[in-house]
């Protein structure tokens, strides 16, 4: 349960900031132009039920199982399908990375900018020693 404030008081940035915003429905129309480039995280809407399932279970040691999945399957899964129905996300995303396998995530590069090919990569992941 939070307890403290939800918001952290408003800072400016340096003009050459680089800022990067984390977010679901964020390739909404009235957004989508605040944007300098444009990443889409994909992942299989099962997969996303299990990842919510281990991240409750993690952060509080016991989830019901159970009340999880309902909220995702009723709450999240047609929220999601709305927003990619109306908003078309993928349509608007420069680099769409597909991360239904955790650890191997390949993307797509979109983008008409220069250097750009619009070739699927692979990523490969790094961990520190």
């Amino acid at each position: 349960m939070l307890t403290g404030p939800l918001s952290s008081p408003a800072t400016t940035a340096v003009e050459d900031a680089v800022l990067l915003f984390d977010g679901v429905f964020l390739l909404r129309p009235e957004l989508i132009d605040q944007w300098d480039l444009r990443i889409f995280v994909s992942v299989d809407f099962e997969q996303t039920i299990d990842r919510a399932l281990t991240r409750s279970m993690a952060m509080a040691g016991s989830a019901d199982a159970a009340e999880i999945e309902r909220s995702w399957r009723h709450r999240y899964i047609p929220s999601q399908q709305l927003y990619f129905a109306t908003a078309r996300p993928t349509d608007h995303a420069d680099i769409i990375v597909y991360n239904d396998q955790l650890h191997e995530p390949t993307w797509d590069i979109r983008s008409a900018r220069p250097g750009t090919t619009g070739d699927r990569h692979e990523l490969v992941l790094r961990r520190p020693d």
